[in-house]
């Protein structure tokens, strides 16, 4: 059930500003606030201009719906003229040049929650509601009639409107300069921002640079080192082998040799590991590819570290394939990887301690698994064993030596080979495995010459 508020007979042009005042009234008085007074007094003069343009006389109507909570403004506007032709085109915005009529309903349709109309020969109604803002209480139709009809509209209607836009227009360039106000402190924080961003992007660069030059110093440095312990490391093997053969020898004598020179050959290892770390780093490491293979690569390596394993007591179970197991690669090189993993596998597996080594086709692909019962790999280490300098005993009472840089190097040569290599544990004291994958030969393919290999 709708309760009137007010009626206004559209003939002329002040009668559509009077109409736009009129509903800028009620609306105030309805609880709306200035941003939806504005557009509710812009419909409503725009659709009674429409009314005065094109129908030449019409009216414009205001009422309140609903009960309290859920009550709705209810404008209609309506004329008794020629109705709107293509009125589906105008408001899709097609025939907005060529008809600026359009504009009034496509504002009704964007401003009101509802806009409905009825249009023919006999003329046009439109019905517009807007639901009006929550409150405790019912405004009531006979409080906005009061209430409208104790503020007179000034003599100069005209004049008072334009006023009234002039004010709307005012505060709206104020609303505006204050939001510049705030863009220009806002672009004045982001310009010290992006300064203070700058000179950290330059420090960083200095940084970097810094880094790569001391990286470059420290693999000059290492590769020097090497070079410079290779001498005296060999005249200690030399006297050592001396003395052995010393017909005189005594047993204390013939011990003390044999001690140091698996010192001097543990040692020679860390320089040589020392060595290749260097080179790789520089990208300086080459290799051989040949047809090889792998059972003979395990039985080097074997040879190699059997004198580690039996002074440990340690028994190797070796699994080999009853074929040839043949991959592309550089056989020292790889006897130099199984041999790095399988010396990882004596040193942190205790006195007695099994380890297996196993070798097999699989896929298209050869896989190697060195695996022990020894102490094991923390699970937070394992993403980075095969970082340089990563070491499973990290105290400095470690009694396992090494400096961390054997499955670095195992690492790089795989990768070298085309390979992957992979290492797990179930945890400390429940052994480790390290298994590798290489790409097995292709009868007929051209084998590449060289290749360099570079630490990640």
């Amino acid at each position: 059930m709708s309760q009137p508020i007010l009626s206004i007979v559209v003939a002329c042009e002040m009668d559509v500003i009077a109409s736009r005042q009129r509903a800028r009234q009620i609306a105030a008085h309805c609880g709306f606030g200035q941003h939806d007074q504005a557009r509710i007094a812009t419909v409503v003069s725009e659709l009674a201009r429409n009314v005065f343009s094109y129908a030449g006389e019409g009216r414009v109507g205001f009422s309140l719906a609903g009960a309290a909570g859920r009550q709705t403004l209810v404008v209609v506007v309506e004329d008794e003229g020629p109705g709107i032709d293509g009125l589906e085109l105008l408001l899709a915005g097609k025939e907005r040049a060529q008809r600026p009529g359009g504009g009034g309903l496509l504002a009704a349709r964007r401003f009101m929650d509802e806009c409905d109309i009825d249009t023919g020969k006999s003329g046009t109604r439109i019905l517009l509601t807007k639901m009006l803002p929550a409150s405790p209480r019912a405004i009531l139709a006979d409080d906005i009639v009061r209430a409208v009809a104790g503020v007179s509209l000034p003599s100069n209607v005209a004049l008072s409107e334009a006023n009234h836009q002039n004010r709307e227009l005012t505060d709206a360039l104020a609303a505006l300069q204050e939001r510049q106000d705030e863009l220009v402190a806002v672009s004045r924080r982001l310009e010290q921002t992006n300064g203070q961003v700058e000179e950290l992007n330059r420090l960083l660069n200095e940084k970097a640079a810094s880094l790569i030059s001391a990286d470059r110093q420290k693999n000059e440095f290492l590769s020097m080192l090497s070079h410079e312990l290779r001498g005296p490391l060999s005249a200690a093997a030399m006297a050592a082998y001396l003395l052995k053969k010393n017909p005189g020898v005594t047993t204390q004598t013939a011990s003390l040799s044999d001690l140091i020179n698996r010192q001097v050959s543990h040692m020679n290892r860390l320089v040589e590991d020392l060595l290749d770390v260097s080179r790789i780093s520089r990208g300086m490491i080459s290799i051989v590819m040949a047809e090889v293979d792998l059972r003979d690569v395990v039985n080097a390596a074997i040879e190699q570290i059997m004198p580690a394993a039996e002074r440990k007591a340690q028994r190797i179970e070796v699994l080999l394939p009853g074929v040839p197991c043949t991959i592309e690669g550089d056989a020292i090189r790889l006897v130099q990887v199984v041999g790095n993993l399988l010396g990882n596998a004596i040193r942190y597996t205790g006195t007695g301690g099994h380890i297996t080594l196993a070798l097999e086709e699989r896929d298209g692909a050869a896989a190697l698994r060195v695996a022990d019962n020894g102490q094991g790999i923390a699970a937070e280490l394992l993403p980075h064993l095969f970082d340089l300098y990563v070491q499973a005993e990290t105290s400095s009472e470690r009694q396992n030596g090494g400096l961390g840089l054997g499955l670095a190097l195992v690492k790089s040569l795989v990768e070298l080979h085309g390979g992957t290599v992979k290492a797990s544990s179930a945890g400390l004291g429940l052994g480790s495995s390290f298994d590798i994958c290489l790409p097995l030969a292709q009868p007929g393919a051209a084998l590449p010459i060289t290749g360099v290999a570079a630490l990640a």
